[in-house]
């Protein structure tokens, strides 16, 4: 069949079809809204499912996948000639993920072959953790949502890429960060005597999620590192940027309000990364559903901001985590209001 499913899995809820299936694939980014450019994730039960999806699976792929499988991680590898162009947008590579959730093993077993599925939303925008989300992002369509409670991780996986160079050598690249941390990898890698160093990804875009603007919520959404601001002073910060902005980046609608009597919503996120993680999405839709027309949360963990490529980089004595929720963050966000905190 060519159905499209809502289905659970650790991270985010995904829209799920069989990878054999043409028509479902087409109807995935048909329903998102989903550029063709941008590659879709193959979800797999077992490291032989996986295997069967690659050109080449070499000992730091086995490796990996031991540690790390089923979870939150996707590794980024050179396809087989069964993996259609498609899926992986006319890139020579896929990512492969072997989801945590029990329910997303058991369907994909219950198939039969794996099933491709980035997250169930719009794209560009909030990814779900509830079976509600995915229902309120489509509704009308005909698509049936598996509801497996809410995500235990809460953001999208870590993505890796392996590479092989000449003399058969390795390297590792983090596409999109996530739960898993570069530095995870590399102390594993080398406890398991594996000389696979991390390099840094010329292009990005075997991964989805690269866009500038990715995850955002249905009104604008400002950060700062600044505590202390009014409600006065984020409007004032907004409406000063706000004729500089543009209506569209890369395909991702900018959101405006179409008032200048701006009511304030604030979020907050908890201290603990693994806890902020779960909350993220959950808490920008909150937000978005309130009556509010801005939406505000105050930044609390040290990192620099590359605020050209809407980038930042957590501080080294940080938890890494907070790492991949900024990434989301940044993105999200329609402004970061400049402070001596932020590059």
């Amino acid at each position: 069949m060519d159905h499209v499913i809502g289905f659970p899995t650790e991270t985010v809820y995904g829209l799920a079809g069989r990878v054999d299936r043409p028509r479902a694939i087409e109807k995935i980014f048909l329903l998102k809204q989903r550029p063709f450019f941008d590659p879709l994730i193959v979800h797999v039960e077992s490291i032989e499912q996986a295997k069967a999806l690659t050109r080449e699976w070499p000992p730091v792929a086995q490796a990996l996948a031991e540690k790390f499988w089923p979870g939150p991680l996707t590794l980024v590898l050179e396809k087989s000639a069964s993996v259609s162009d498609i899926i992986t947008s006319g890139l020579s590579s896929v990512g492969i993920r072997f989801p945590k959730h029990p329910l997303a093993l058991q369907i994909v077993r219950a198939v039969g072959v794996p099933l491709a599925a980035p997250s169930a939303n719009l794209f560009g925008h909030t990814s779900p953790t509830l079976a509600g989300h995915v229902l309120a992002e489509f509704p009308g369509a005909p698509l049936g949502v598996v509801d497996g409670g809410p995500c235990e991780v809460g953001i999208e996986s870590t993505v890796l890429a392996l590479k092989a160079h000449a003399g058969g050598s390795w390297t590792f690249s983090i596409l999109r960060p996530g739960f898993i941390s570069a530095k995870e990898v590399s102390e594993f890698l080398r406890a398991q005597n594996l000389m696979v160093p991390e390099v840094e990804a010329l292009s990005k875009r075997e991964s989805p999620g690269q866009m500038k603007h990715h995850y955002m919520p249905t009104k604008p959404l400002v950060l700062s590192f600044k505590s202390g601001l009014s409600d006065a002073d984020i409007c004032a910060a907004f409406l000063a940027e706000l004729p500089k902005l543009p209506d569209e980046v890369e395909g991702v609608k900018i959101r405006k309000p179409k008032s200048v009597n701006l009511k304030v919503v604030r979020l907050s996120l908890s201290k603990d990364s693994r806890m902020a993680a779960r909350e993220l999405y959950a808490e920008l839709r909150r937000g978005a559903e309130s009556t509010g027309d801005l939406l505000f949360l105050e930044l609390t963990a040290r990192a620099t901001f590359d605020l050209k490529n809407l980038t930042s980089t957590v501080d080294s004595d940080e938890d890494a985590f907070w790492g991949a929720i900024y990434e989301r963050l940044m993105k999200a966000a329609t402004l970061v209001i400049k402070t001596k905190a932020i590059n």
